[in-house]
């Protein structure tokens, strides 16, 4: 990254040279997203800190719900309701206008902070808790399928293209900022319990298809890695890229190859490796026991 820096034309939105061997300790304590955009080492890693901070609020909840099931229920709500209310209050105080050309705007108040992101993981973890307690069998109406994935399709094309050619007013474009992430995770909420409860159709053969098994063993290292291919493509470039929808369409189709590759060349060296090792570890104590 020092060498993108020093001999790019462009700037990049972090310098990673600088602040990651100032403030490494913060991506390792999962805590850097409590710090300002400025301050960050990886400015990817975001996502990383707020899932393991909701890691241990979600375990804590869990564990409070064994005994205390309805205080633990009423404190879920409490975060979730908190966090809607939060998000709206900055994005109304900041005159927020969230649209489809800038959607990193106000990243450092609303798109990374943990506060403003838990909702949709609080959404995942009643969806888990409604799948286990009903061990994947729920019966569905005909007329409640088709309502289910009727309203799950409007949402994600609404969150996904609603902003086109759209100008919100300071009250909705607030709403919009506190509510759109929950929404987008409840449409694909629908889409686990359908595909779970055998009422996925076409959707569920699609998304089970065997080709796809591969990618998804390495997607999450994929997001690690993208960022970094990314950023070496334009700082490496000397000029401004055109955007036209065929030089877009080659762009992300090479980078995605390129990230997946490179993906799996990690996963293979790091990911695999401490896999087989935990398993071994894992059933050595079973054996043992």
């Amino acid at each position: 990254m020092r060498y993108l820096e020093q001999n790019s034309v462009f700037e990049p939105p972090t310098q990673d040279h600088i602040n990651c061997p100032k403030y490494w300790w913060r991506n390792i304590m999962y805590i850097n997203t409590l710090f300002p955009v400025e301050q960050m080492c990886m400015l990817w890693s975001w996502y990383l800190a707020d899932d393991t901070q909701f890691y241990i609020i979600g375990a804590i909840i869990l564990i409070i719900a064994v005994r205390h099931f309805n205080f633990a229920a009423g404190v879920l709500t409490i975060f979730m309701v908190s966090s809607w209310a939060t998000t709206a209050y900055i994005a109304f105080s900041n005159n927020h206008m969230p649209n489809a050309d800038d959607p990193f705007a106000l990243f450092d108040k609303i798109y990374d902070k943990p506060w403003t992101r838990l909702g949709p993981y609080l959404v995942g973890m009643c969806l888990g808790w409604i799948l286990f307690k009903t061990n994947c069998k729920i019966k569905m109406s005909k007329i409640v399928v088709s309502t289910g994935w009727t309203i799950s399709t409007v949402l994600i094309l609404y969150l996904l293209f609603g902003l086109f050619n759209t100008t919100l007013t300071q009250v909705a474009a607030a709403a919009y900022s506190s509510l759109s992430h929950t929404a987008w995770a409840i449409a694909c909420a629908w889409v686990i319990i359908a595909c779970s409860t055998g009422h996925g159709g076409w959707v569920n053969k699609l998304l089970s298809a065997p080709l796809l098994y591969p990618f998804s063993r390495v997607t999450y290292c994929a997001y690690l890695v993208h960022p970094i291919v990314n950023r070496i493509y334009a700082m490496e470039s000397d000029a401004p890229i055109h955007m036209s929808p065929n030089s877009l369409t080659t762009l992300y189709l090479g980078q995605v190859a390129s990230s997946y590759v490179l993906a799996f060349l990690i996963s293979l060296s790091f990911e695999a490796p401490v896999v087989t090792m935990l398993r071994i570890m894992s059933s050595n104590k079973k054996r043992d026991a």
